[in-house]
């Protein structure tokens, strides 16, 4: 599936919800959008940051004993740290 940057996450049994994945990967750009339009304070970015941290990835469900179909884990964490670095990177530079 494409998303934001023309980023591909494959879908794998046992990945993450979609709906979580998506949520955490819009929180994440919104920010970096405000870091760009917006001067925040460091407690805003903080505490904006604090909260896209601990929004859930949550692992499909399937029926039974079958996992469920989600975006890949590895491919997920790591589009995540590439963007957790972006919004590092902005803060160091404002």
């Amino acid at each position: 599936m494409d998303v934001f940057g023309g980023k591909v996450l494959k879908i794998e049994g046992g990945g993450y919800m979609q709906s979580d994945v998506l949520s955490k990967i819009d929180s994440y750009n919104a920010l970096l959008i405000a870091l760009d339009d917006i001067k925040l304070s460091d407690a805003v970015i903080n505490a904006e940051l604090s909260k896209i941290r601990n929004m859930p990835l949550r692992t499909a469900k399937g029926f039974l004993c079958f996992k469920g179909s989600g975006f890949s884990v590895k491919e997920t964490d790591e589009y995540i740290e590439e963007l957790e670095r972006k919004v590092l990177e902005k803060i160091m530079l404002n």
